[in-house]
């Protein structure tokens, strides 16, 4: 099963360059799942540290307006493939943003690949427990969805 889905993710990272949203996300069934990449193609980036940091100085209000900005000043070569981990900092209510958008719009430029903290459960992305703060959901995406 391993080799099946990733033939496939090999086969869509080589054409990923032709999509409009270059955009991958991969839902771990488990934490057991070793999902790695050669660190020479990827680029992974701690989207907990980078937003967290970057908020830092910043005033809450501004949140909303910070976040973009963080992600364009860390995305820089186009060539590169950006593994994105580490994003539960995201779906904080404070930032005022919705995670898949902003990765969309970021794929549009650079490829992505987003490990999702979720689960993927009829065709929706999910994040969190109903009720919890943070609980979001997502239906109408872009790009390829792997669960491994």
């Amino acid at each position: 099963m391993f080799h099946v889905w990733r033939e496939s993710l090999n086969k869509d990272l080589q054409e990923m360059e032709n999509w409009y949203y270059k955009l991958i996300i991969i839902c771990k069934s488990d934490d057991t799942v070793d999902f790695s990449f050669p660190e020479k193609s990827f680029k992974k980036i701690n989207v907990n540290l980078l937003v967290s940091e970057g908020l830092l100085p910043v005033s809450k209000e501004q949140y909303p307006l910070v976040v973009d900005d963080l992600f364009m000043n860390t995305l820089n070569d186009r060539n590169c493939f950006y593994y994105l981990q580490h994003i539960n900092i995201l779906f904080d209510p404070q930032l005022k943003i919705h995670p898949i958008r902003l990765f969309e719009n970021l794929s549009k430029t650079y490829k992505l690949v987003v490990e999702w903290p979720g689960k993927f459960h009829n065709d929706k992305l999910i994040y969190a427990k109903y009720g919890h703060p943070e609980y979001f959901t997502c239906s109408d995406y872009e790009g390829k969805i792997y669960c491994v």
